[in-house]
């Protein structure tokens, strides 16, 4: 019987010392496995940040999952919400979409996937994809847009405005049309 636990352990230190020795990666081959570097360094949940400029909070933002990565950028894979305030802390302007980068080195953040930008004119801009300069607090885009206004739908190629979008250029008009009064009483209608 002593023999037979004998021949079982120097077999199983035979078998451990031949797994261990048979296992050899190169730092080539696990770097292929897994690219750390494009990790998030830190990832949080239900985020609302407040930015302030000379004491003022002048933005409010939205997000259900925000991710830092070492290069300081920073990525809302699910989409945010931002405000735009005023002194009073009155909203002026309101953007969202389903993706957001902020580049922190750039200072710009890059909203794209169903983005939409409404003022307090209540003018709402469509587009796939909006960039915001914090530094000179204007957005543009070189992508189709569609505003939406009371009485007109304006297509184009490319927008510049204000961050608030209350003043704003349309790069090339492809189309506009207007809303005749039946159109526009139907659409009170169907919200009401």
């Amino acid at each position: 019987m002593t023999s037979f636990f004998k021949i079982l352990s120097i077999s199983t230190i035979v078998l451990l010392t031949l797994v261990l020795f048979s296992c050899e990666n190169t730092m080539t081959e696990v770097k292929e496995i897994g690219n750390y570097e494009e990790l998030p360094a830190k990832e949080s949940f239900e985020v609302t940040y407040l930015r302030s400029q000379h004491g003022l909070v002048v933005n409010r933002m939205y997000s259900p999952v925000v991710q830092q990565f070492k290069n300081r950028n920073t990525i809302m894979p699910l989409g945010f919400k931002l405000e735009f305030l005023d002194s009073n802390l009155k909203t002026t302007a309101y953007l969202e979409a389903k993706y957001g980068e902020i580049l922190s080195e750039d200072k710009r953040m890059i909203a794209r996937d169903s983005v939409i930008l409404i003022n307090f004119k209540n003018e709402e801009l469509y587009t796939e994809e909006l960039i915001w300069v914090q530094d000179s607090n204007r957005i543009f885009t070189d992508k189709y847009v569609k505003i939406v206004r009371d009485d007109v739908v304006i297509h184009g190629k490319g927008f510049e405005s204000k961050e608030d979008f209350s003043h704003y250029v349309i790069k090339k008009i492809t189309g506009q049309y207007y809303l005749d009064e039946e159109e526009i009483n139907g659409k009170e209608a169907e919200v009401d």
